[in-house]
Formats: structure tokens, sequence, C-alpha cells
């Protein structure tokens, strides 16, 4: 059993780490889990803080054996970072002691894990990033804003197509402005890479009626572009 799934007991909201370092102790529904390349990144929402926080291990990235089976709410304990970081990230990122992971409760795809993370939604793109999105497409960087969040829309507002092999979504939001995004979002990543046709995902969507999507923006790519673009974090369909 990976060791993510090991319960430990609750020693209380903080403890002193051998460093002298003090963490808190958060409760954590875990809402993204996506591809960065040959690890991972894990975001989820803080329902004590009620905000958005991406869970980097040692300022670093997860690796494929240390992502959640599926997704859950945790106990972890965790810090923010002392040096400087650029926003937009900066916003969410805290470095967490993964060793003190404790699994509360675990969701299936759906209605229950998008009710968990009600609190975490926004009525539309603009609204996650505080309304700096450019283009339909984009967020500067260094812009003083969240780097992480979500909306609900009727479920026929998704759809899925391909563009040069890669998977894309295109998104109209409750503004009924339209998004066409790069998909992240690992379980949707792995479905389409196992047929290469988005058949089984857009059908899925045909059967539902609501659609929570998880929005999450990238780091900047190359080092003369300060660009953050739009991504699908996730989706959870009932």
């Amino acid at each position: 059993m990976s060791p993510f799934f090991i319960a430990l007991p609750d020693v209380g909201w903080a403890f002193l780490l051998p460093k002298g370092i003090t963490m808190k102790k958060s409760h954590i529904v875990i809402s993204d889990i996506t591809y960065m390349k040959e690890k991972f990144c894990i975001a989820g929402f803080d329902t004590y803080e009620k905000r958005m926080k991406r869970l980097m291990i040692d300022a670093g990235y997860w690796n494929a054996d240390q992502i959640p089976a599926s997704y859950c709410e945790i106990l972890v304990d965790n810090e923010e970072f002392k040096e400087p970081r650029d926003y937009p990230h900066r916003t969410e990122d805290v470095n967490i002691d993964f060793d003190s992971i404790e699994v509360l409760q675990e969701f299936e795809l759906g209605k229950d894990l998008a009710n968990a993370l009600r609190d975490s939604v926004s009525k539309d793109i603009q609204g996650i990033f505080h309304h700096h999105v450019k283009e339909n497409a984009y967020v500067l960087q260094r812009t003083k804003c969240p780097s992480l969040g979500a909306i609900l829309i009727p479920a026929h507002n998704i759809e899925f197509f391909t563009e040069d092999g890669k998977l894309r979504a295109r998104i109209t939001d409750y503004s009924k402005q339209t998004y066409e995004l790069k998909v992240s979002c690992k379980y949707l990543r792995d479905i389409f890479e196992k047929t290469k046709d988005v058949d089984s995902l857009n059908n899925a969507i045909t059967a539902s009626q609501y659609a929570h999507c998880r929005i999450g923006l990238a780091r900047k790519f190359l080092m003369q572009e300060n660009h953050c673009y739009l991504m699908l974090n996730g989706l959870f369909l009932y």
C-alpha cells in the first residue's frame, strides 16, 4: 500500500519539525490532479481557510508513486513558502510534509465531489482570475490573482476535441464567453490516450446535466514569454 494511504495519528493543529519549522494541519479536498511532464501537480481546497492550495513536496511536484489513487479529503501538515515566488501561482503554493498525510474519505467522480468543492466555484472564468484573463486564453505572469478555481456550467456547454493530436476542451461559461483550453487533468488524459478519440468523453457529457470544471493556469513555458495559459485541470459530471 502506498504511504499516501497510511492513517497517521492526529497530533493537533500544529507541530514542530526537527528543523524548527512550524507547520499547520489542514483539511484539503483534492480537486486537481494534473500532468507536469514526468511529474504531477496536486491541488485542493482547504475547507477551513476556504481557499485553494497547490501542494508542493520540497518545493517540487509529485512522483507517479506518490499521487492519490482517487480524489479524496486529506489531513496534511503544510506551510507557506518563505522565499519569494512569482504570482499568480504564489497565491496557492504551499509546502507539505508528505509523510503527514492522512486520508479522511475518498470520492467517486461526480456530484458528491462537486458538492465538497462548491465553495471553490466562481460565476465565470474571468471571476476565478479577478478579471485578468487576456484574449480568453492567458493571464500575465506576476499578476496578483488566483491561479486555481472552478466553474459550474450546464454539461452541454463543454465539448472535447483534438488539435495536433492533443486533447482540448471548448467551454462556454455563465457569461457566454467561450474558451479553448489545453487539458492537463490526469484522468481525462488517460481516458483519451487509450483510444486517441474524444467519443467516450463527449458521450459522458451528453449523459450528464451539470459539469464542475476545474480551471487552472500553467506556469510560463519560455523564458521570454510571460503568459500563463488557461488549462482544464479536472471535470466532474453529474
